[in-house]
């Protein structure tokens, strides 16, 4: 059975949350924040809502899930989802799994156009 680690593992004397934060920020999103979820990290930019997860999986591997889009939608109506978060997209290092999040939210881009 697969062991998962909890987001409060602290590598180098850093939670998984400000290192998720600092992978961010060294690809240039400022805007990003982070916050750790029982064995999640959760991103989200600005004052807008999560749009994806990170879950250490042990090792140097992390997993990537992004927020469902039926989930978004019911949010806003005040509606029920079955499951807030997609099935786990990817899985590789720290740096790599936040620049694909990034990256899909358009944040890399939105954050050039602000600069």
């Amino acid at each position: 059975m697969a062991e998962v680690s909890t987001a409060v593992p602290i590598a180098n004397g850093r939670p998984l949350a400000d290192r998720t934060r600092d992978a961010a920020r060294n690809l240039g999103c400022t805007i990003v924040w982070t916050r750790a979820i029982g064995p999640h990290v959760l991103l989200g930019l600005g004052d807008g809502e999560a749009f994806a997860r990170v879950t250490a999986l042990g090792g140097n591997a992390f997993g990537l899930a992004f927020r469902c889009e039926r989930e978004k939608a019911e949010a806003a109506t005040g509606g029920y989802a079955e499951s807030k978060w997609q099935p786990m997209l990817l899985i590789d290092d720290l740096s790599d799994v936040v620049e694909h999040a990034l990256i899909a939210e358009g944040a890399l881009a939105l954050e050039a156009a602000c600069m």
